[in-house]
């Protein structure tokens, strides 16, 4: 606190040392005077020029009393540059590469596209579908004549960091180009999660108003190496009642070397947030994220966690389809596994299916295909196996049971090319189905689906007809997603929908994951 009153009274008399500015300081400066004079006094007559501008020179027909304000109350106002694009229609991918209209969400009042982006659908092709969703450049839904520009923006990113889309999120709060508090905010908190807050550190301490937190300005100026200034914005901060009272205890730790050798355990804040994560093991406590939200695993695949940490959160990224398939394939072949069962034995069985592929001897592919696949498929991880294994599987070199098991996982991840057509009536109609032929209706699924494929294919809709495209294709994933639980009705008038609006492709695929559940399941029994 000294410092910062011998700092206040050295900066003091600097104003007071400066002289008043000359009515000439222009000739100094070289810089022109302003075009803008002018040697009107008070008392003279009011220029013609003036007087153009005067309120009742341009009053229109018929203004009245309804144009005076009836209270002084301040109206809500939202503030962007002139020249910045509406924030809330930002994304990362275009309308088209989402593979759909620029005015998707037209029709659709605030509330009601909240609440459908919080949808989480089951099935991989249709989750996609609404990824893509929160990711595109679409003009934003009916919005309040009050809200805050910027509302459905943010709500989109939360959504993905509620998801565990960490990286989207942040590629999309980057790519919004819009440098204010909120995005900030958000910014840092990915970058506690993700690595890289040297960099928002930096830009925090650089521009000191972007973030009013005190606590986020004392963690930076200790990361920048300032650790004199950032103990004396500490005691301030304490003084005034800046910081919650953990908060206080956690940078107190951080701070002090004193206290952290103290051997003091601090309970976790009831409510978690990113910078008392990274404090609490910044100060020797680190905390497990197993009980946190899906965002924090992403902190345990750095280099610091051991293998089976990461191996555990890699896991629970790819059940959330937060993490792709490529990564858990090299978490799960770096090293040797240190024991048996659990994600021991997982780890295990892809690295025993990854040197079974290398060899091309079916008889040893089929029982580590079989092995792996079950495992997998038992913890929830199907669509990040087949992602990882499909581009691999060749089923016209195996026999039986693994040559379906083969072909049904490519078919799953999307993969429809085939060196050969399959000998299998019903591999074959499976096959049809993903590209767009005409299954024969070899089960329930397919006797159902392929109908939907039979016809012409019926024109748009059309928002100008009082549609609205946003509700209508929400409603069609809920459908499409009651498949895989027996309601093959409801998915079919889902699968339609989507046929319908558009979206032949995920259409396509969507009945193709709604064929091959079933199968999938009882190959795994």
């Amino acid at each position: 606190m000294a410092l910062l009153l011998s700092t206040a009274a050295l900066t003091a008399p600097l104003s007071a040392q400066q002289g008043p500015l000359s009515a000439n300081d222009w000739l100094s400066s070289g810089r022109p005077p302003s075009r803008d004079s002018s040697a009107w006094r008070p008392g003279d007559p009011v220029p013609p020029d003036a007087q153009r501008l005067r309120v009742e020179d341009q009053a229109e027909p018929g203004a009245g009393p309804d144009d005076v304000a009836q209270t002084a109350a301040t109206v809500p106002i939202a503030v962007r540059r002139l020249n910045a694009a509406d924030p809330d229609g930002a994304g990362i991918i275009s309308a088209r590469q989402a593979g759909l209209p620029e005015d998707f969400w037209a029709g659709t009042d605030l509330k009601t596209a909240t609440r459908m982006i919080g949808a989480a659908p089951t099935l991989p092709a249709s989750a996609q579908i609404a990824r893509r969703i929160l990711e595109a450049q679409l003009a934003p839904p009916d919005m309040p004549a009050d809200q805050p520009a910027g509302e459905f923006f943010a709500l989109r990113v939360d959504q993905l960091v509620s998801d565990g889309a960490l990286p989207s999120a942040r590629d999309l709060l980057q790519g919004a180009g819009q440098d204010n508090t909120e995005t900030f905010r958000r910014l840092f908190d990915l970058s506690l999660l993700l690595g890289g807050e040297e960099q928002t550190c930096r830009k925090m301490n650089d521009e000191t108003g972007i973030l009013s937190d005190p606590s986020v300005r004392i963690f930076c100026l200790a990361q920048q190496g300032d650790w004199n200034a950032a103990a004396v914005l500490y005691v301030g901060a304490k003084r005034l009642g800046l910081i919650d009272a953990h908060m206080t205890e956690l940078l107190s730790h951080y701070l002090d070397d004193a206290s952290s050798e103290s051997g003091e355990v601090l309970t976790p804040p009831e409510k978690m947030t990113p910078l008392a994560f990274r404090l609490h093991e910044a100060i020797g406590q680190p905390l497990p994220t197993g009980d946190l939200p899906v965002a924090y695993a992403w902190a345990d695949l750095e280099n610091h966690s051991g293998w089976k940490a990461q191996l555990e959160a890699a896991e629970r990224l790819a059940r959330a389809r937060a993490l792709p398939a490529s990564i858990l394939y090299q978490l799960y072949t770096s090293q040797r596994p240190a024991a048996s069962g659990g994600v021991w034995e997982r780890a295990a069985a892809v690295q025993a299916l990854d040197a079974a592929l290398l060899t091309q001897d079916p008889a040893r592919i089929g029982p580590a295909l079989t092995a792996a696949f079950q495992r997998m498929e038992q913890a929830g991880l199907r669509d990040s196996f087949a992602d990882m294994m499909a581009d691999r599987l060749q089923p016209d070199t195996l026999v039986a049971e693994a040559a379906h098991l083969a072909l049904w996982l490519r078919l799953w991840s999307g993969e429809t090319e085939v060196a050969r057509a399959p000998e299998d009536k019903l591999d074959r109609a499976l096959l049809a189905l993903a590209t767009g032929g005409q299954p024969e209706p070899l089960t329930p699924a397919l006797g159902a689906l392929a109908p939907i494929f039979a016809t012409e294919l019926p024109p748009q809709p059309d928002p100008d007809d009082g549609i609205a495209l946003a509700p209508a294709l929400y409603g069609a994933l809920a459908d499409a997603d009651a498949g895989t639980q027996g309601d093959v009705t409801r998915a079919v008038r889902g699968v339609r929908m989507l046929r319908e609006l558009g979206l032949i492709a995920d259409a396509r695929r969507v009945a193709t994951q709604i064929a091959l559940d079933p199968l999938l399941k009882a190959a795994a029994e």
